[in-house]
């Protein structure tokens, strides 16, 4: 599964780019440290082959004999790690170490020019490798010239331990460089992401209806960006404004043949000719209906990008209460609305008016002797609209909302108005639910963000 966060993909990007830099980083640093190491211990080598080949001496009876001991004490001690020999060409071994105990170091038969140092790894008396030095020294006496090889030797261990102690405190300093880096990373990527963020802010505000435009004064990187936004919204509107006018010309146009269509289907009617004044009659009526949809969803287009307003939802409930009570049935039912004074709706009063005038229209035609009307708002406002009425069966509950229809044919309607109430309760963000109520009637619940 791919990461859809920008924030979480550049992050998990830094932190294994950074593990990997600091890995790598630490692997050197070890196999750096682990040269240097050897190469010390080289040189320490190479000078107690120095110290060996000036203390070494030939006694009366010709034997070698080392005049002065080595400093390290190491020599002195049994399989202690450190070693020296001197073998003689020709003789073996001539001088030992104690710490070599009753082992001699076994060298390879290789020539070696006097006086350049040869540093190799060969076994140790316990069997463990040796990092051994060693040089080819002439001594020049009255027999001829004698040939030795001076030795001094390290348990290759001491090496080891000490690069394991080395990546040891490297794996610590670099844990906490990593912390360090991955926090500056993220820190870095929260500043790199800033623009994105005021720039959703833009977008939020222009879908608010509180700018008409992006206003971020962005790095060039997104600029582009906001440039086509601000296009795709400026043809947005034009081509609102343009369906407007379309619809607005349209419902303009046929009004007078509508008003002629009906002139004409009453003076059929007049004539004694019923069946043709109902068919012009029907013709109108369904052509009227049509323009009314759509110059309700040119309407309703237009709302994206208008300003959003607060308004007071029992002012436009009681409004729409009191003109509906004046008609003969809205004046025979009981009105009953729980409706908290503080409860503001998100829309403008024409849309809140025509969204409830619908609902309670319908609930009017229907209702045996109550209208309830309730609120109440939590994470999302909620309304509730039902009737006492005969209801509407649960399986013709899902065909409720569509365009233009109507469950009772009988009953005067267009069947727009829970169509358009649909429509503006979509427009506005939220859902709206038509159900039955207990024991019997019907309901409509609009969930709207609070």
């Amino acid at each position: 599964m791919r990461a859809k966060s920008l924030r979480l993909r550049l992050s998990i990007a830094a932190s294994l780019s950074l593990c990997v830099a600091l890995v790598l980083a630490g692997v050197a640093l070890v196999a750096l440290f682990e040269r240097y190491v050897i190469r010390r211990v080289g040189v320490e080598l190479d000078t107690y082959i120095r110290q060996l080949a000036a203390n070494v001496s030939l006694g009366p009876d010709g034997a070698l004999q080392l005049g002065r001991p080595l400093a390290d004490p190491r020599f002195d001690q049994p399989l202690s790690g450190l070693y020296w020999q001197i073998v003689e060409d020709g003789a073996g071994v001539k001088l030992r170490s104690r710490s070599l105990w009753d082992h001699v170091i076994d060298l390879p038969n290789d020539e070696i020019e006097p006086g350049i140092a040869h540093h190799h790894d060969l076994p140790g008396p316990n069997g463990e490798t040796l990092f051994l030095g060693e040089r080819r020294v002439n001594y020049a006496t009255e027999g001829g010239n004698r040939r030795l090889r001076i030795t001094a030797a390290v348990d290759r261990n001491e090496i080891l331990e000490a690069r394991t102690e080395f990546a040891g405190d490297v794996a610590a300093s670099l844990a906490v460089l990593a912390l360090i880096l991955l926090a500056s990373s993220w820190g870095q990527i929260a500043v790199g992401l800033r623009p994105l963020e005021a720039l959703r802010r833009n977008v939020n505000a222009v879908r608010a209806g509180e700018k008409k435009s992006i206003t971020v004064d962005g790095p060039e990187e997104i600029m582009p960006l906001v440039a086509e936004v601000n296009s795709l919204l400026e043809a947005k509107a034009k081509a609102v404004e343009s369906a407007k006018a379309r619809a607005a010309n349209l419902a303009h146009a046929l009004k007078t043949p509508l008003a002629i269509l009906a002139t004409d289907a009453e003076r059929l009617r007049k004539d004694g000719r019923d069946e043709i004044a109902d068919e012009l009659q029907e013709l109108a009526f369904g052509m009227r209906r049509h323009i009314n949809r759509e110059l309700s969803r040119a309407r309703l287009q237009s709302l994206a990008g208008s300003p959003v307003q607060a308004t007071p939802l029992r002012n436009v409930v009681e409004s729409l209460t009191r003109a509906l009570m004046r008609t003969p049935r809205g004046g025979a039912l009981s009105w009953r609305l729980d409706i908290p004074a503080d409860v503001t709706i998100g829309m403008g009063v024409e849309e809140a008016t025509e969204l409830f005038g619908a609902l309670l229209e319908n609930a009017v035609k229907w209702a045996a002797t109550e209208v309830h009307v309730s609120a109440e708002r939590e994470c999302v406002l909620s309304i509730l609209v039902e009737d006492d009425g005969p209801g509407v069966p649960p399986e013709k509950l899902v065909e409720l909302g569509q365009r233009g229809v109507r469950l009772d044919q009988k009953t005067e309607g267009t069947g727009l108005g829970l169509s358009i109430s649909s429509d503006i309760v979509d427009a506005y963000g939220g859902q709206i639910r038509f159900g039955t109520r207990s024991p019997h009637g019907f309901q409509a619940i609009i969930t709207l963000p609070a």
